[in-house]
Parts: C-alpha cells; structure tokens; sequence
C-alpha cells in the first residue's frame, strides 16, 4: 500500500478569490492574517481546498498583495499561531483544517489583545481617552514592540480603539468584556507537550527526540519548538550541548531543584565552548601566518583556507575579522585585492585561556 499523501495539492494564487486587503495606514502584517484567515475558512466551506493543501509560495503572496517578504512571513507566522496552517521544514506551509477546531491556538498577538483590554479595565480608561504610546504599553505589559503594534490594529478592528496620529490612540469603547481564562501562546503549550512527553516517557540523562521530530510529534512549526526547548532550559528541565549530544533532561518537570546530571556536568555553558572553539581558531591562524607568511604576504582565499584548514568559511571569517582589528591583517576590495599580512603575530604566553570541560568538574570531587 503506498504512503499516505501528505498534500492533497498545490494551491495556486488564482485559486485565491479574495480581493486583496486594503493595506493603507493599517498595520500590514495582521491585516494580511486577517484576511488570509478569512479567506481560508470560507474555501474551506465551500471545499475549494482541503486540509493538507499547500500553500502558495510566500513569494507569489507577496507580489500580489504588493508587500515584502518579511511581511508575509509574519502574517502567516501569525495565521500558523491561529491554527489555520503548520509549516514543515523543507516542505512548506500547509493548510491545517482540523488543527483550529480541535485545538485553541492562541497567537502572542491575542494574548496582547487581552492584556491591553485588562489595562483598560483596570485603569478605568473612558470612551475618548487618549491610551499610553505602543512604547510605552510595550513596556507597560513586557510585551515585544511589534506584537504591540499589531495587537492595537486588532483593537482597532473591534472597534475598541481607533487611530489618532501615527502612533496614538483613543478609546473608542470600554463596553467589552473579558475572557475569564488566562490567554496561552503556541510555545507555551507545545512547551506543556513537552513537558507532558518528557513526564511519560523519559528520565534524567535522557536524550530528547531532534527538534524536527518533535515538530512533527506536536503538530508545531521548528521555529515554535525551538522557543518552547529555549524555555525549558531556561527552566532547568533542559541542558543543549554542542554538536551530537543534542539536548539532554537534566531533571524532571515536576521536580524544583536542578541537580545537573554527571553525564551533562562535565560540558562547560555552550558559550563558554563556543568561545574557546573561537579562539583556538584565531591562534591556530595565527600560528600559521607566523611559519609560512611575511608582512605583505596575500593570504589564500577564505575558501582556501576552510580547506586548508578543515574549518567552516563563516568560522575563517569571523577569525579574519579579529585579526584585522589586532592590526595583523587587512582586506582590500576588488579583483586585485585580498587579505593581506600587515605585521607578525605575537607570541602569546598561555595558548588557550578557555576550556570545553566545566571547572566546576575538574575542582570537584570525581571519586
């Protein structure tokens, strides 16, 4: 029996009969979601497409509704908070048809919604009351700029507020009510999936499943993922190493005290490693510029060097840049330019100042 079929087919921008939102002094990027979203529930009632369908290209949508990319990106980032589409890694975004009803996916841009709404209440504001600037409630409520900015065009949408100037509002209409439960982001319940998985399945020292497969466990964008594994380690409940060790349950989710499993121990922070891989490189550079070039020497090519050396091209690069600021090295643009020798290396007393191994194991007791 063949595989199951994971798109049911390829939408085509024709295939939207939606006349494109007007885009002037809106914010762009939620009335492009608003309308994305409208458009997909009705081709839904009236089956022009189906659950699975791909998308068009963020490209396509970006030239027919006359925007940027990043523009649409984040619309639809905002349309897959809400539900309507998940996105899989090189593969695209699919029409997500059950996903809204099954599961309430509440995007950071509702959840501004509410706490604006709440502020409002609690500050007893009046209809024709001119509201504090997108800055300041940004502040007010620790909630990024931007998700302010398009949370104020929701409002504005409900008819709550209304615009005033490039960057100011005014109540229009306090007669609203609010939503007794607390509003959940996307990361924050995929972070409870994890949680909730890491209960059922797992114990301390275990390595969590990649975070594509869990993209696809959890129904959930790798960006989504990658936010909700960034708050469990910041929980504790998660320790990411470098390369092949991958990310490791350093305690349970129910469990309050963070004792760091021996197998995790030994690492140094990522950025401490990280920093010392760095500056191994620029020694080991260094040391190579010392037995084999001069002052005015040109030195190979960044490609020839990532050869030369077994090292990635972005990594020569940034060493590159760090000698030059020493005065060792300089680049000069063109087809007769290149990165040439300017002056000798020193000698440096100790050779590496940072080590991969956490200090904390090597002072410790290892009996």
């Amino acid at each position: 029996m063949d595989k199951e079929k994971l798109v049911t087919k390829a939408i085509s921008i024709k295939d939207i009969d939606l006349p494109c939102p007007d885009l002037k002094n809106t914010d762009k990027t939620s009335t492009i979601a608003e309308w994305f979203i409208n458009w997909i529930e009705s081709a839904l009632n009236r089956n022009k497409i189906q659950d699975k369908d791909l998308i068009p290209s963020k490209s396509d949508l970006a030239y027919m509704l006359g925007v940027s990319l990043g523009t649409v990106q984040n619309a639809i980032r905002t349309v897959e908070d809400r539900g309507y589409l998940t996105s899989k890694q090189k593969k695209g975004t699919f029409i997500n048809a059950g996903g809204n009803k099954a599961r309430k996916l509440t995007s950071k841009r509702d959840a501004a919604m509410d706490y604006i709404k709440r502020y409002i209440k609690d500050n007893n504001f009046s209809a024709g009351e001119i509201l504090p600037s997108t800055r300041k409630l940004a502040q007010i409520t620790d909630i990024p700029l931007n998700t302010i900015r398009s949370a104020l065009q929701g409002l504005a949408t409900e008819n709550i507020i209304e615009k005033k100037g490039k960057h100011e509002f005014i109540l229009k209409n306090n007669n609203f009510t609010l939503d007794g439960a607390e509003f959940e982001t996307l990361v924050e319940k995929v972070k409870k999936d994890i949680e909730n998985y890491i209960t059922q399945n797992c114990k301390v020292s275990d390595k969590l499943p990649p975070n594509k497969e869990l993209a696809e466990m959890f129904n959930a964008g790798i960006k989504t993922i990658n936010d909700a594994i960034n708050l469990l380690v910041h929980d504790g409940v998660l320790v990411t190493l470098r390369g092949r060790y991958g990310t490791i349950i350093s305690k349970m989710p129910s469990e309050n005290k963070f004792e760091p499993p021996r197998e995790t121990s030994i690492f140094a922070p990522a950025a401490t490693t990280a920093y010392y891989y760095y500056e191994k490189t620029v020694q080991r550079i260094k040391k190579m510029i010392s037995d084999n070039y001069y002052p005015g020497a040109k030195l190979p090519s960044i490609i020839a060097l990532s050869k030369l050396l077994d090292l990635s091209p972005n990594t020569i690069r940034r060493a590159i840049k760090e000698l030059t600021k020493e005065g060792i090295l300089a680049s000069t643009p063109g087809r007769w330019g290149g990165t040439f020798v300017i002056a000798a290396p020193q000698e440096q007393e100790s050779s590496y100042q940072w080590i991969a191994v956490s200090s904390d194991f090597v002072t410790g007791d290892k009996s």
